[in-house]
């Protein structure tokens, strides 16, 4: 019955790409029955047709242009120097650990009898009396009733001075130290102001001038003039781009056809920013090469649709959204 079994095991292997352990796995689980008996769901896609090399992609993605990678490698390249010089500046994060001191040999006690190690002198006790003395130590005062003498006299432990602050124990204990008595809760500094307020000059006092103290130049000049940043929101359609790249976002072919078949014979004014978040002037001048670029690749996409270049005018600054299309400058 064995050597039947055994050629049927193996060609129900061969099924449905099981082998034999599947296989016995399986009519295992039937003889058992209930849930685990039940055919598990088949994988997705197990009916679909194998997938083909001809239906791989053929063309290439789009990337940003060659001019905003090579600012991007050159910022890493910058980057990575920057960090390798603030490596070396900043030293090691290794503290230098000295080696542990030298301990010294401890000495050995010296058998009695017997000279000891590092010219120590031999003990004077004969053998035994060590412990005697111990014993002698360790025991109660002798009274006169006690007539059996000790072998070895003791000497009477010297008086332990206890150090000062301390409490002994055959001194009182010294009495507590009384806590302040509670008054009731500290009052409240008062932070109204009764009356009008004083009126703040709308200049800073005159410098003082002192006899024999020259006063400078500039004390009575005005705060510098701060920038007049232009605020306004430009006019016009809002390009967008990818964050940080020239590649126009997705979904932007229906605001540039709009905007080419509602033109006319005006003209288009592309105002693109770079995004940038610093006030440093070298990250601005980035965003408007940024913004110059994006630029390029709007001037691009609206040629393609018929938009003759000569009516294009770009301009380009560090702050703002994308690009803005309009037709009134």
């Amino acid at each position: 019955m064995g050597a039947l079994t055994l050629p049927v095991l193996l060609l129900t292997g061969c099924q449905n790409h099981h082998d034999i352990i599947d296989s016995t796995v399986d009519w295992y689980h039937r003889q058992e029955g209930g849930l685990i008996a039940t055919q598990r769901p088949p994988p997705p896609g197990v009916n679909g047709p194998y997938p083909r090399v001809g239906l791989t992609p053929t063309t290439a993605p789009e990337l940003p242009s060659p001019e905003l990678r090579q600012d991007i490698t050159n910022n890493l390249l910058q980057s990575r120097n920057f960090a390798q010089r603030m490596a070396v500046r900043n030293g090691t994060l290794t503290p230098d650990i000295p080696p542990p001191p030298v301990q010294a040999k401890t000495a050995t006690p010296a058998t009695p009898g017997k000279p000891g190690e590092n010219g120590q002198p031999a003990s004077p006790l004969p053998d035994g009396a060590m412990g005697a003395v111990l014993d002698a130590a360790d025991s109660p005062e002798p009274t006169s009733s006690s007539t059996s003498p000790s072998p070895v006299a003791a000497s009477p432990p010297s008086p332990v001075v206890a150090p000062t602050g301390s409490k002994s124990s055959k001194t009182p204990d010294e009495p507590e130290i009384a806590m302040p008595e509670f008054r009731g809760n500290a009052p409240k500094v008062a932070t109204e102001v009764e009356g009008p307020l004083p009126d703040v000059p709308s200049a800073p006092p005159a410098a003082p001038s002192i006899a024999g103290f020259a006063v400078p130049s500039d004390a009575n000049l005005k705060d510098p003039v701060k920038p007049d940043y232009d605020l306004s929101t430009p006019e016009g359609t809002i390009i967008t781009f990818l964050p940080q790249s020239d590649q126009l976002a997705p979904g932007q072919d229906a605001a540039l056809d709009k905007l080419v078949q509602s033109r006319g014979n005006a003209l288009f004014y592309l105002h693109c920013s770079g995004e940038t978040t610093s006030m440093d002037p070298a990250d601005q001048a980035q965003a408007v090469q940024l913004g110059l670029l994006r630029a390029r690749t709007l001037s691009a996409a609206l040629t393609q649709r018929g938009v003759p270049a000569s009516i294009l005018h770009i301009s380009s600054s560090a702050f703002g959204p994308g690009a803005r299309v309009s037709t009134k400058g």
